[in-house]
């Protein structure tokens, strides 16, 4: 069953299609490193503490990366392969978007999808201004 928690601000916790085509679980985590929006099909199987020690470190990672973008530039995503699922996470200051899903979806194909939503939530935005 597809659920929706936490409040929903940004447009792309609005569109349940992102998560077609084996994207299992969205997250947006905010710059102190806890989950302020999800939207998913399979909700993270970890305790409260455990979930955020999980986007706590996913931040962490991300600070530590932006040490070096004046020498390699700034990262646009990450993404781990685990035995399971795969971990991908999209820099959008300030926020991390965190996608998970199966092993066998092509990556690049959701974080193409997952920017031009945000790009389109964001014109929508402006325009509206």
């Amino acid at each position: 069953m597809l659920e929706v928690t936490k409040k929903n601000e940004d447009g792309l916790f609005y569109d349940k299609s992102i998560l077609e085509d084996g994207v299992e679980f969205i997250g947006l985590i905010n710059k102190q490193g806890r989950m302020e929006n999800t939207l998913f099909k399979n909700e993270i199987n970890l305790t409260k503490e455990r979930k955020e020690m999980f986007s706590m470190e996913l931040m962490l990672q991300s600070s530590m990366q932006s040490d070096f973008d004046s020498e390699f530039g700034s990262v646009s995503y990450t993404v781990t392969e685990r035995e399971k699922s795969k971990f991908v996470s999209i820099l959008t200051f300030p926020y991390i978007i965190l996608a998970i899903m199966k092993k066998n979806i092509d990556h690049i194909a959701v974080i193409n999808k997952i920017k031009t939503k945000i790009r389109n939530f964001e014109n929508l935005n402006k325009k509206s201004l």
